[in-house]
This record gives structure tokens, C-alpha cells and sequence, in this order.
């Protein structure tokens, strides 16, 4: 006949055995999840020398569309390359190139 204490510990074992299948697996991971929020930008800003240098909040950078046109065409190619068809080399039928 099985003791109170024996009763006891089989309660409690099965308690936590019946526990243990509502947690959620598929929470635990070894990768990046969405809710990591902002923490790798936090990283590299911590890491970086100067993370935010009074350059990068100037937000009046200067300059008008005739500039930006110029320099559009300045980048873009003035010639169009067409391609050339590929010549396929006919062979014989002892295997060699006409």
C-alpha cells in the first residue's frame, strides 16, 4: 500500500508533467525573433565610434533641380549598347569548325 508521501510525490510529478505541455516550444529559439525590437541597432550604435555625428542631422543639404539634373546626366550613359548576336559555329560531323 503506497504512503502519503508517495501519493503525495506522484501528484505533484504528474502536476508538473501535465504543466509542461502547455508551454510554448516554439518561443525558444537560438535566432533573431520579431520581438527582439531595436536591439541590434542599439548594438551597433553602441558599438560604433561616433554614432550620431552632428553631420547626420543636417537635413538641409543644398542643391536644386537644375543641379541634380546636371549630375543625372552626367551619371547616365549617352550611348545605348546594343548587343550582339551570339554566332553559333556549325560543326561536322567528325567534329570539326567550319
Amino acid at each position: 500500500m503506497p504512503s502519503a508521501r508517495n501519493r503525495t510525490a506522484a501528484a505533484v510529478l504528474g502536476a508538473c508533467l501535465l504543466m509542461s505541455g502547455c508551454a510554448d516550444y516554439m518561443a525558444h529559439r537560438d535566432s533573431v525573433t520579431l520581438g527582439l525590437g531595436d536591439a541590434p541597432q542599439a548594438n551597433i550604435g553602441i558599438q560604433t565610434i561616433d554614432p550620431f555625428p552632428r553631420e547626420a542631422w543636417n537635413t538641409r543639404i543644398g542643391g536644386d533641380g537644375r543641379v541634380v539634373a546636371r549630375a543625372q546626366q552626367r551619371y547616365a550613359p549617352t550611348a545605348v549598347v546594343v548587343p550582339v548576336p551570339a554566332v553559333a559555329v556549325a560543326t561536322t560531323e567528325a567534329g570539326a569548325t567550319n
